[in-house]
């Protein structure tokens, strides 16, 4: 039997990506809980997104400026010992590289979460890693991610979606903490937070105690002030500076977008609110200067990325299709164009895919042929990668020849009773690289029978077996048989 892909997640390219626009769509197995989360250009050009899901290691990729893979790893791995870093997954650009936040969990329990900060250069060499509520019982989970102006981040969090107690922490560039915020000292949920020019910060907070949004400001050295109100509603906004010109925005909110620019003392000066037409599901919006950017989908199944002017006009509009239906959870404007994120559904193959484009700043995706209504239509090819982690393996033997590498995991099978397997070891970055069928065997049983009993019939067969993390991380884990056990 051969297990070389467990499960897959396939990269597709457009067929023409000249200059530094593009499309892919990311295609995941159906047994997968993973999702794309988020999605960065870093200060060379390359783009990063963040892959994470239930009870799986978090996962990274990296493209060029043309959309073709720079490299991809597992970051965080759990390796069966501890909780999965499952949630969030935000990213924030530093220089010469980025940072990764993500949280695990509560599950049925309720308590003892965690928060994980990753620090990486542009390669994906992992400079540090924090983690957050490791050495308690507490709740910690994660909002927001910012860089800071001294090489460093800042996280917000609350203990639970809309639960209040929310909290942020600071890291210096090496990774350590340099303060918390008390307990207590933010009575609502922490939504995000921008750094002002002083070096201090703003924190949203969506208090629904007074079903109010305020904000709360924190010194360069963790002091939080009192809370002061900037809307009447419970929105999730998000801050943004903008020339100066703090502004409270809405992602989107019932198919409308509105935002508030606030003065130095944080009252509204300036109030927009735009109805998006009724045949488009609008999911994101980016305020701009003078405009918003929105993106989302349309009724006949093509995904959308539209720019209004803060008078409610349209400015220019795009749709995309890829062959089904199509959709873009999200949209940045940047400097050097639009990265969207999204999702398309094939018709005749019922599964869900990734969408991820970078276009120019009108929308336009180089490759894309033109229908006749103007929708930019994407065509592509395919790539994979192994997604999910076989983890912790018995490393029994090592062969060139897949047939020879089945009928060892029989032999081992049936003189052991354990449960084996073979596996082609280029597939996956922790491993040696040599060109070669890896045997193993798994610490379950395939026949009746003992752990103990299995394993050292194994060690009698082959006595240099031992254990070895199998994944997309880059860190090669090993164990002997006892350690293991």
């Amino acid at each position: 039997m051969k297990i070389k892909s467990i499960s897959f997640l396939f990269l597709v390219i457009s067929s023409s990506m000249a200059g530094n626009t593009w499309s892919t769509t990311l295609e995941t197995g159906d047994d997968l809980f993973y999702g794309l989360r988020d999605g960065i250009v870093l200060s060379n050009g390359s783009t990063v997104i963040s892959i994470a899901g239930p009870f799986e290691n978090p996962f990274l990729i990296c493209l060029d400026g043309e959309g073709e893979i720079l490299w991809y790893r597992h970051i965080l791995e759990f390796e069966g010992t501890s909780r999965a870093f499952e949630s969030n997954g935000s990213l924030v650009t530093l220089e010469d590289g980025f940072a990764a936040c993500f949280h695990s969990e509560p599950r049925a329990t309720g308590i003892d979460t965690d928060v994980a900060v990753v620090r990486l250069d542009s390669s994906g060499e992992i400079l540090w890693t924090y983690i957050l509520g490791e050495t308690d019982e507490a709740v910690w989970m994660s909002t927001d991610i910012i860089a800071c102006s001294d090489g460093g981040v800042l996280v917000t969090g609350c203990p639970g979606m809309q639960i209040p107690d929310g909290f942020a922490f600071k890291l210096s560039s090496d990774g350590s903490q340099e303060w918390l915020t008390p307990p207590e000292a933010m009575a609502g949920f922490a939504l995000s937070a921008v750094e002002t020019d002083s070096g201090d910060f703003l924190i949203l907070v969506l208090d629904e105690y007074s079903n109010s949004t305020v904000v709360q400001q924190v010194s360069s050295n963790g002091q939080v002030s009192s809370p002061r109100t900037v809307a009447e509603t419970t929105i999730q906004f998000k801050m943004k500076y903008i020339n100066g010109s703090l502004w409270v925005y809405s992602p989107i909110e019932d198919n409308s977008v509105q935002a508030f620019r606030l003065d130095e003392d944080f009252n509204p000066v300036q109030t927009i609110k735009i109805q998006l037409p009724q045949e488009y599901e609008a999911r994101s919006a980016d305020i701009l200067e003078d405009r918003f950017l929105v993106s989302g989908g349309t009724e006949d199944g093509n995904a959308l990325i539209a720019m209004y002017g803060f008078d409610g006009s349209l400015l220019w509009e795009k749709q995309y299709n890829t062959g089904g239906m199509d959709f873009l959870y999200s949209s940045t404007y940047l400097d050097e164009g639009i990265l969207a994120l999204g999702r398309a559904q094939q018709f005749l193959d019922d599964f869900s895919v990734f969408l991820l484009m970078k276009a120019d700043h009108s929308g336009y995706v180089e490759g894309a042929s033109v229908s006749g209504d103007g929708t930019l239509l994407i065509e592509s090819e395919t790539l994979c990668v192994d997604l999910l982690s076989p983890g912790w393996l018995a490393a029994c033997s090592v062969v060139m020849n897949e047939n020879d590498a089945a009928i060892s995991s029989s032999d081992i099978m049936e003189q052991t009773g354990l449960k084996t397997g073979y596996l082609w070891i280029p597939d996956w970055q922790s491993l040696s690289g040599s060109n070669g069928w890896l045997v193993y065997a798994i610490p379950s049983m395939e026949t009746e029978g003992s752990l103990e009993d299995g394993f050292a019939a194994l060690l009698e067969l082959c006595p240099d077996t031992y254990f070895i993390w199998v994944s997309q991380g880059w860190e090669r884990n090993v164990m002997s048989i006892e350690e293991f056990f």
